[in-house]
């Protein structure tokens, strides 16, 4: 086992996970919409800034929150501009055309200024149903672009006064270590590291089947963790059993001495698969191939059913620390 003289905590995954460090799982809860991460934004405020003359300023997905009263449900409208800016900004080319986003919603702001949104279908679908006109809701949305015309934004969830999340207890909205969820939110397990730039390696034998290189990772609906750059591997047991590993907030992606990683690339155990990025915080999560692990939120079906490389996430993230590989694909009888 490694020294632990990077990472805090000390734990089981050190010599699986880091090649230098060790860790501390807490308990794994399921992923919701992170709510947390958007900030509180003043729409009359946010109109008042500059618009280019011609053309239009892309920007890098910016999660932002306006509480707002719904003028119109609005109803279909062309998409193209958005998903062009989506693309400048990094998101790949195939989850922009994949993005369903054909509505567009009227909001007022609180001094009676009108912005039309788009919004992506799933919660379009929710939204008539849900908000009379002339309803204060709050929208949850993405800035991805601004034209003459004003901002394009991308609202990925909303919430009304009435459909606050409640709970038998208060909610832990502390944000995690790794920035992306909040504690009651949170998927897997966080190291945190002293320094960026430290080897992140494979848990076990495996390969690449996804490569995300995006620092704004879009992945608000269903939440898969739109958190910067990431790998996941998958681990094919002798028992036939599988398990996926992902391993994100990474600063580079490359392979073992240097090499390039790449989808289908096959790696060792402990392997190099990337470094620690500049905010020196390793996210990582465990998600096993079983019956009744599997997601049953439709927006995940809606929106990556068709997608291959995202098969990955129909999985539920498990508790690291409560979960033995080993012995789930059959390598060694399981501990009491």
């Amino acid at each position: 086992m490694a020294t632990p003289h990077v990472f805090r905590k000390p734990g089981w995954l050190v010599a699986l996970v880091l090649m230098v460090v060790s860790c501390a799982a807490p308990e794994a809860a399921r992923a919701e919409f992170n709510f947390a991460r958007y900030k509180e934004t003043d729409l009359d405020e946010f109109l008042a800034r500059r618009r280019p003359a011609s053309g239009m300023d892309v920007y890098p997905m910016s999660p932002l929150k306006f509480d707002v009263t719904l003028a119109s449900h609005g109803g279909p409208c062309a998409s193209g501009a958005l998903k062009r800016a989506l693309i400048m900004s990094g998101m790949p080319k195939p989850d922009a055309d994949g993005l369903l986003a054909t509505n567009c919603i009227t909001v007022r702001s609180a001094k009676g200024r009108e912005l039309k949104v788009f919004m992506q279908d799933v919660v379009y679908g929710f939204l008539p149903n849900e908000v009379p006109v002339g309803d204060k809701l709050s929208l949850y949305a993405v800035h991805a672009y601004t034209s003459p015309e004003g901002p394009g934004l991308l609202v990925n969830e909303f919430l009304t006064p009435r459909s606050f999340p409640r709970a038998d207890k208060p909610a832990d909205k502390t944000m995690t270590s790794c920035g992306c969820w909040t504690q009651d939110e949170h998927p897997g397990v966080d190291f945190t590291s002293d320094k960026p730039g430290g080897p992140v390696a494979a848990m076990a034998d495996g390969v690449v089947v996804k490569i995300e290189n995006s620092e704004q990772a879009s992945a608000d609906l269903p939440v898969i963790g739109g958190c910067g750059r990431y790998v996941v591997l998958k681990h094919t047991y002798p028992n036939g059993g599988v398990v996926y590993t992902r391993y994100v907030q990474l600063g580079r992606i490359i392979g073992p001495k240097g090499a390039a990683l790449a989808v289908g690339t096959s790696v060792k155990a402990k392997d190099a698969i990337g470094e620690i990025g500049p905010n020196k915080v390793l996210h990582f999560e465990i998600r096993p191939v079983a019956p009744g692990n599997i997601t049953t939120i439709k927006a995940w079906a809606e929106r990556y059913a068709g997608v291959p490389d995202m098969d990955w996430s129909r999985y539920e993230p498990v508790d690291p620390q409560k979960f033995d590989a080993a012995s789930f694909g059959g390598v060694k009888k399981a501990t009491k």
